[in-house]
């Protein structure tokens, strides 16, 4: 019989591992994948949540943390992975964008063309823009994974790297809690909770935070010409952890401070999804968007930038859904157009059906594939 100390050894790179982000959630994704491919799975970390990591089954390795801020406590953690490495051998090493590997990186933002997009210029200072440009100029790696097209074309042009080095990766969604039947069980219910008839219009921007990147300033924006185009007849919301102060202002300027609900992240998001009627997400750059996806699993019609990835799902069939400007009067056009289509309840069954094809299960399986493809010439691996 095999031991674990006999089976193939494989490191996941992950500054932290503290909460349940769509980092962490990853790596764990990741861990699972390669431990069913006969991987023996340790996870190297400065941080980590005991309960997250004890559930996976992984081992902990911690790496002692830089106490001050700036951009070589990234370094540091390079640093100290490599040192573990040379000592460990491991027969695959996986890094989420914090150190160099010479077998797989993954890559969750690109922080050179986000200041680009939000902020007209490049980037200045960052910790993040440091440690990338050092461990993707390397060139030394058998793959990069990103979450879009648009991801792959920025590092490609950036940075040099063949385009047959990089695997777009979307990310997945979690059926069983978004879903048409969650999402609409308890629709009327909150609607009503929210002060929302069933002859309003209700539109929502939900994300995680950084409202700047996510231009809640030009939702607002078309919120007031909604407003102004049909008084009454629409209602908004705004969903994510940020200080929402300077938009709230903006809103009062422009005389619709009561036509916008905020709230802060919430765990049942789905009920939120379903009480919509249409979800926007205008943002400057959004490397992927889970929650578009999440709104399009509950049956919830989708107005994107094309500057987020989610919108590269729409391209094919659904283009009318993509928005290529700033103007926030090209977007309410497109916003009323949707509204008001006749199909619009086909709209949403169609888009839900197409969500379908980016579970967390279809996703993983592509993962562990990926993952096989990776080490099939490597290693012999237990199936």
């Amino acid at each position: 019989m095999t031991s674990p100390n006999d089976s193939p050894l494989a490191a996941i790179a992950i500054r932290q591992v503290e909460k349940n982000t769509g980092a962490s959630r990853n790596a764990f994704e990741q861990t699972a994948a390669l431990r069913e491919l006969g991987y023996r799975v340790v996870i190297l970390a400065e941080r980590a949540n005991k309960a997250l990591i004890e559930r996976s089954g992984v081992d902990w390795v911690r790496l002692r943390r830089w106490p001050l801020k700036g951009p070589y406590r990234r370094f540091w953690f390079n640093q100290r992975v490599q040192a573990w490495s040379r000592r460990h051998q491991p027969d695959l090493l996986i890094s989420h964008g914090d150190c160099a590997s010479r077998d797989v990186i993954y890559l969750h933002n690109c922080v050179h063309l986000a200041s680009e997009r939000i902020h007209g210029r490049p980037i200045a200072t960052s910790e993040v823009a440091a440690i990338h440009d050092h461990v993707l100029s390397q060139d030394n790696f058998r793959r990069i994974a990103v979450n879009s097209r648009m991801m792959r074309n920025d590092v490609v042009t950036r940075y040099g790297i063949s385009e047959h080095k990089v695997e777009i990766s979307y990310p997945g969604y979690d059926p069983e809690q978004f879903n048409t039947r969650n999402a609409r069980l308890d629709r009327q219910t909150v609607r009503k909770t929210l002060s929302i008839d069933a002859t309003t219009r209700f539109i929502g921007l939900v994300t995680s935070g950084n409202f700047r990147k996510r231009n809640v300033a030009g939702f607002v924006e078309m919120a007031a010409q909604l407003e102004a185009n049909r008084p009454g007849h629409y209602r908004f919301l705004v969903v994510g952890k940020d200080d929402a102060t300077p938009y709230q202002r903006q809103a009062e300027r422009l005389g619709i401070a009561d036509s916008i609900l905020w709230r802060s992240t919430v765990a049942d998001v789905e009920r939120l999804y379903g009480a919509l009627d249409l979800f926007v997400l205008p943002a400057h750059i959004e490397e992927f968007g889970r929650v578009a996806l999440e709104a399009m699993a509950c049956g919830t019609p989708v107005l994107l930038s094309s500057w987020v990835g989610a919108s590269e799902l729409l391209e094919r069939d659904f283009q009318e859904l993509v928005v290529n400007s700033n103007d926030p009067t090209d977007w309410v056009e497109r916003i009323i157009t949707i509204l008001e289509r006749r199909d619009y309840h086909e709209l949403a069954a169609n888009l839900a059906k197409l969500a379908t094809n980016y579970s967390h299960e279809r996703q993983y399986a592509k993962l562990k594939e990926s993952f096989r493809q990776l080490t099939q010439n490597t290693a012999t691996l237990t199936q």
